[in-house]
């Protein structure tokens, strides 16, 4: 897409798949950061649902890729993690259950440099966050849980250039219940007031899309519906003097710009050294507050652009039957919300085990073209009877039977 969020592209990319992972498995959550003229992302595999692999992309402006590199291997979990750079290095951070954060740095080769633990004791902090980098220092909001309904509040903790507690956790926001994901967070470069997204509601699956706006010392100016729905994992990057936030939901991605206005230029209060205190501050609550003047002003563009995620999956035929050392082909087609045809989605299939004796299949696995569909052929051998050929995408299962015959 343009700017204007015109598709300039009529098809999707893959930039990583299966094939990339240590074992071939699924990928899961991903981050991503421009900078310097390249893109990079940190991608993450199932994993059983907690995630084991964590690798890191680089790509140029045209999606081709200059390389990948592993940050974490079998060690779990890497899921909602967060990415971050500083103008010249990037910041992988991997959740560690109980402290934070594990942050793994990086070089613009995709050479591993160091790695912080941040958290802890009076930072104990979850996963589910997101940081910036702003005049030397790292801004990191994270959730207190992210089990659906039980997070109350958001926190703010600032670090200097090596991840050193500048200010220590603050809650930022509270709302019990009310909570989740806090995936986006971006500054705008003048004025340097903090932006949040997050879906607000006590499931899973997000809720109504919410807008919170700081000043430069962490103060709430605003919060705000932006969005309406249920929304969840949000990101966001400021683009000149537009906001692009995007988000989804279990059936569809969108992505929404907002134009910025009325910026004021304060000037930041930086603390350089560590100030610990055990008593984190009064939260603001998640009412939306009277809005001080002048702060910027987002005022949404009412271009709002879908992609098309993949919800379901239909196989066709349903059953076959086949004569001995003959074949035919099975088609999956995947599809979205409003039937549209999903491209690039990986689709498995597995044989029973007894079903190994009276058919074959090929190919294991098999992405989705532009229609949405992946073609396996089946192949019969000399044992008649049945066999069950069972079929994974879109996060759903389905199995048909084959029936060899003489």
């Amino acid at each position: 897409f343009d700017l204007s969020l015109n598709e300039v592209t009529s098809h999707e990319t893959t930039v990583a798949d299966t094939a990339d992972t240590a074992n071939n498995d699924s990928i899961a959550d991903h981050k991503h950061i421009f900078q310097n003229g390249y893109h990079y992302i940190t991608f993450s595999t199932a994993g059983g649902g907690q995630g084991g692999y964590l690798y890191l992309l680089k790509l140029d402006t045209d999606l081709n890729r200059i390389g990948i590199a592993t940050v974490v291997s079998n060690d779990p979990p890497t899921n909602d993690m967060f990415l971050v750079g500083d103008g010249t290095y990037i910041y992988a951070g991997k959740f560690l259950p109980g402290t934070g954060h594990t942050v793994y740095k990086y070089d613009s080769n995709l050479s591993s440099l160091d790695s912080y633990t941040i958290g802890g004791g009076t930072n104990t902090h979850a996963n589910g966050a997101a940081a910036v980098y702003t005049n030397n220092q790292f801004h990191l909001v994270a959730p207190f849980t992210l089990a659906p309904g039980q997070n109350d509040e958001f926190y703010r903790i600032i670090f200097d250039n090596d991840w050193n507690v500048v200010k220590n956790k603050t809650t930022i926001l509270s709302d019990e219940g009310m909570l989740s994901i806090v995936s986006a967070l971006s500054v705008e470069p003048n004025s340097q007031e903090f932006i949040i997204h997050y879906g607000r509601g006590s499931s899973d699956a997000g809720g109504p899309l919410y807008r919170a706006v700081y000043d430069s010392d962490w103060e709430l100016l605003s919060n705000t519906q932006a969005i309406d729905g249920t929304w969840t994992r949000p990101h966001s990057v400021i683009v000149n003097d537009t906001l692009y936030v995007g988000y989804d939901c279990s059936s569809s991605v969108q992505l929404s710009s907002f134009t910025i206005t009325d910026i004021p230029t304060p000037t930041p209060t930086i603390t350089t050294s560590v100030t610990p205190t055990s008593t984190p501050t009064a939260a603001p609550t998640a009412t939306p507050t009277a809005v001080p003047s002048p702060i910027l002003t987002i005022t949404p563009i009412a271009t709002t652009t879908p992609v098309c995620e993949a919800s379901s999956f239909a196989v066709s035929p349903t059953a076959l039957t086949l004569n001995r050392k003959t074949s035919d082909n099975i088609t999956v087609t995947v599809t979205g919300n409003g039937n549209c045809p999903v491209e690039g989605e990986t689709v498995t299939a597995t044989i029973g085990a007894s079903g190994k004796k009276r058919i074959s299949l090929s190919p294991a696995s098999q992405t989705t073209n532009e229609s949405g569909q992946a073609t396996f052929t089946i192949t019969a051998r000399k044992k008649t009877g049945k066999a069950r050929v069972t079929f994974q995408a879109a996060g759903q299962t389905k199995s048909i039977t084959v029936t060899v015959k003489k």
